[in-house]
């Protein structure tokens, strides 16, 4: 049973799936600034500040994989088309996967537990609110097709056993260099974390003590 138009319409002009940049930013751009000038919690040199630099990378390349993957996969056919294979097949939305591991690794390069905890947060609006209207639309548009695929396909978090990949895909070369050029906006995430990093640890920085984030 597909959904009727007028549903349709109405997840499209929905204020979540409309305003789904714009919530992202209202939730984490505050939470930034305040992290900024916040007293570190995590030690720059210390164990636990390597370990979230590791993590960070970790998270980083995830994103760019998952990111560079799914467009290689859906290209510009996102609306014409149900992709179930690739990264597809071990979830349902690669590309929001890629952009939380984007954003948990911008805090753990900031090294703020409190940042970390937002973009959970922000990742279960999203998956609550946002992708489910979604894929609302996707199953308006391939009913029973959209509805056996998600029943054996996680929603956000990959499971690797579900891969099912092909030997080559058609891609689209415009979709594919958008893409790539904002990796390469994204690669000075963790570079310009380093510099905000060492700025917090530096005793001359302002530090508002009365803040409970960090």
């Amino acid at each position: 049973m597909r959904v009727p138009e007028s549903n349709v319409s109405a997840i499209r002009q929905s204020l979540a799936f409309r305003n789904r940049g714009l919530l992202g930013a209202l939730l984490l751009v505050p939470a930034a600034v305040a992290v900024l000038f916040s007293e570190p919690l995590v030690a720059e040199g210390s164990a636990a500040g390597m370990a979230m630099d590791f993590a960070g990378w970790v998270l980083f390349l995830l994103y760019a994989t998952f990111r560079l993957w799914a467009t290689l996969y859906i290209g510009g056919k996102k609306d014409t088309e149900l992709q179930t294979r690739g990264p597809y097949s071990m979830t349902r939305n690669p590309l929001y996967f890629g952009s939380l591991c984007f954003a948990l690794s911008a805090a753990s390069f900031l090294k703020s537990p409190t940042l970390l905890l937002m973009v959970l947060m922000l990742g279960a609006i999203y998956s609550g609110a946002v992708i489910k209207a979604e894929e609302r639309l996707l199953e308006g548009k391939f009913g029973d097709e959209f509805r056996h695929w998600s029943r054996v396909t996680p929603r956000l978090f990959p499971s690797r056993g579900l891969l099912g990949s092909e030997e080559s895909v058609e891609v689209s070369i415009r979709a594919l260099r958008k893409e790539v050029l904002r990796l390469w906006a994204a690669a000075l995430l963790p570079f310009l974390a380093e510099v905000v990093s060492h700025l917090r640890a530096a005793p001359w920085w302002p530090h508002f003590h009365w803040l409970p984030i960090y």
